[in-house]
């Protein structure tokens, strides 16, 4: 289930053992973060088109467009299959809780991305609209996936493109060399500055987003400093798109798709490390469901061990 890095992984070594193999994913084309994840600006799609002809020469079958739990029953894979791996990822866009955060506007970092970079026939049919015009965007977040939002916006023409992080510089967890490109394409740095609230106007669209500058202080349970308020510094600033990139979440309907598979209290699975066996006879899991939001490298190699773990269940049958 998912065809991404981890279900690559897993995919690619059991079809050259000689198992049928059969992917599903519930997105038009596959790659899943390889293919819709990241910008074109930064990725040829062409290589990821490429691997999975592969795979389909080496006999996996693809199954796309097709949603586990409301087009096929997750019970019907366990049924019909002699082993279920599940790799779907991490892709429910993390909230900031603020009132108006489903106002028209109002973007995850995931629905941006994949509407500014690719065709509306790569996409579900719920994303086909193309984005409006928009002159003035503001990017809330400060890893990878912001960058690739506000460099994206700077590619559709935005006048304006604004950056909000509630810490430093020095403490952002995305790579320096993305942000270099950032600011040589003019995006505009908020350091130190957290949202308070999204604004709308009479309409009920968004009209930018109220923030507050922040301070240092002690440590917290990352071993990061805290973030704390400046008193009368709250500022507003004007948008007519607001995008959400604070990090991602494995979809919350994992538990009402496969109830019996265990997930932790963050709703990712839980697996023996060693072998990515779940709770569930014959059924395995990976990547990102599992780890939270990775490297690529780390969902392949989650695939791997899979797959080898798949392989000695069907051979002895033991689990």
């Amino acid at each position: 289930i998912g065809a991404g890095p981890a279900g690559i992984g897993v995919a690619e070594r059991l079809a050259r053992s000689g198992h049928a193999v059969t992917m599903f994913d519930a997105w038009p084309v596959p790659g899943a973060l390889l293919h819709y994840g990241i910008p074109n600006f930064k990725q040829n799609k062409a290589t990821v088109a490429e691997k999975f002809d592969d795979l389909q020469a080496m006999g996996v079958r693809l199954v796309m467009n097709t949603h586990i739990g409301r087009d096929v029953p997750f019970e019907h894979l366990e049924r019909d299959y002699d082993a279920v791996f599940i790799g779907a990822g991490a892709i429910a866009g993390a909230e900031l809780g603020f009132e108006h955060e489903d106002a028209p506007g109002v973007y995850s970092a995931t629905e941006f991305l994949v509407r500014g970079n690719l065709p509306p026939e790569e996409l579900p049919e719920g994303l086909r609209e193309p984005l409006p015009d928009m002159r003035r965007v503001v990017v809330i977040g400060g890893g990878d996936t912001s960058m690739d939002c506000v460099r994206t916006a700077v590619r559709l023409g935005a006048e304006q493109v604004r950056l909000v992080y509630r810490r430093t510089e020095e403490e952002m967890q995305g790579r320096a060399e993305e942000r270099q490109h950032a600011y040589e394409e003019g995006v505009i740095f908020d350091y130190v500055t957290a949202p308070l609230a999204i604004l709308t106007d009479a309409d009920g669209a968004v009209s930018g987003v109220r923030c507050q500058r922040m301070q240092l202080g002690e440590p917290d349970e990352s071993g990061r400093a805290r973030p704390e308020p400046i008193p009368d510094t709250e500022f507003e600033i004007a948008a007519d798109a607001v995008v959400i990139a604070i990090g991602y979440n494995v979809d919350e309907e994992w538990g009402e798709v496969a109830p019996e598979v265990n997930r932790d209290p963050w709703g990712r699975f839980t697996v023996d490390p060693d072998t990515m066996r779940t709770n569930r006879p014959g059924v395995f899991a990976g990547g990102d469901d599992v780890n939270g939001a990775d490297l690529v490298v780390t969902a392949l190699a989650d695939g791997h061990v899979a797959a080898a773990s798949i392989e000695e269940y069907l051979e002895t049958g033991e689990w």
